[in-house]
């Protein structure tokens, strides 16, 4: 199998790969994944509605599994 500092890394390059993309993507993950905010507390502070802010995260999701290919 994958070592697990293998697949912090591979991820790792995929968000800076997206991050580079995809900037505000990059940032929804870093929020929603690291930081821990909710989806709707992520949508209050961009002014965007919460289903807006799902959509987001799910391209960003796809994006960054292909990356990790």
């Amino acid at each position: 199998g994958v070592a697990a500092g293998e697949r912090e890394d591979a991820s790792g390059d995929a968000l800076e790969e997206l991050s580079v993309m995809e900037p505000a993507l990059a940032e929804l993950v870093d929020l929603h994944f690291f930081c821990g905010y909710t989806f709707a507390g992520i949508a209050a502070a961009r002014g965007v509605s919460e289903r807006t802010v799902q959509r987001e995260w799910r391209k960003a999701r796809l994006l960054l599994h292909h990356a990790m290919r």
